[in-house]
């Protein structure tokens, strides 16, 4: 599916939520979303049901508003190539991954409960919770995060939890990415993994490499669903990892270079519905 036709069901979506917000019209001044986030968390750019400081909505806030322009003005999606990777690469990208309770006292991200049950437990050494924050990549198996001025380097595998994506190369051997939670790649390019990623209604690409460097580029506006038609699901190799903790079910697809010529395949993972 084109980015366009993906769009039109977010902003159809978008309306039918922002339809009933009439009734607060006692504040004329602020629009139908501005009046939502008011009455949605006491921390203004924060989600609502979360658990959020006010940081961590003040900088959700401002990347919302950096989408919103190069989204909606022609300076905005003028400069969107040039100010994207200039912001991706200094801060990061709003990214949801899953993670122990113990992460608020470290990086506090906005934490939702988990909507799958087997996250769920009286043992906060057991639970997982669903979180966002702004991710840079990864490296010598640690997360890398950025809240203002400040860098986290996280431990994988002990508070926070990506989600991978092992490519199975033809030749036999396997190489794993690290991708936002939700999203999946389309294409590898050399030795690279393509994914597209969205938020707050922008796509862009996201090339990780084996080392787990991040960089973006906006995305075009057609022409990648030819990789979308040709991630066909099939039967895992055999060579399949096991699946890592936070997820229950793993699945494969085959993929392509970004030139069509087949590559192998992915593995990937889910938690719930």
């Amino acid at each position: 599916m084109d980015i366009l036709h993906r769009k039109a069901i977010k902003l159809i979506s978008l309306g039918l939520v922002l339809a009933p917000l009439c009734v607060y019209a006692n504040k004329p001044s602020l629009s139908p979303l501005q009046q939502l986030e008011e009455l949605s968390h006491s921390n203004k750019g924060c989600p609502e049901n979360s658990e959020c400081d006010a940081e961590m909505g003040q900088l959700l806030d401002q990347w919302k508003r950096l989408a919103e322009r190069w989204l909606t003005t022609d300076k905005g999606r003028a400069l969107y190539p040039k100010e994207l990777a200039l912001v991706t690469n200094k801060r990061g990208w709003p990214s949801e991954f899953y993670a122990r309770p113990t992460i608020a006292t470290t990086l506090a991200p906005v934490l939702h409960t988990s909507s799958c049950p087997q996250h769920r437990s009286k043992d906060p050494t057991e639970t997982l919770l669903r979180a966002r924050a702004f991710l840079k990549g990864t490296y010598d198996g640690h997360a890398i995060f950025t809240k203002g001025a400040a860098e986290f380097r996280l431990k994988l595998g002990e508070a926070i939890f990506l989600q991978q994506v092992i490519w199975h190369h033809l030749d036999k051997s396997q190489k794993t990415f690290y991708v936002p939670l939700g999203e999946k790649p389309i294409y590898v390019d050399g030795e690279n993994l393509v994914a597209l990623v969205e938020s707050e209604d922008l796509y862009a690409l996201l090339t990780t490499t084996p080392q787990g460097q991040w960089t973006f580029t906006a995305a075009p506006e057609s022409g990648l669903s030819q990789y979308h038609d040709g991630l066909e699901e099939i039967p895992c190799p055999k060579e399949a990892v096991a699946i890592p903790t936070g997820f229950s079910k793993t699945y494969c697809q085959k993929i392509t270079q970004r030139d069509g010529i087949a590559a192998g395949v992915v593995q990937l993972f889910w938690a719930c519905q």
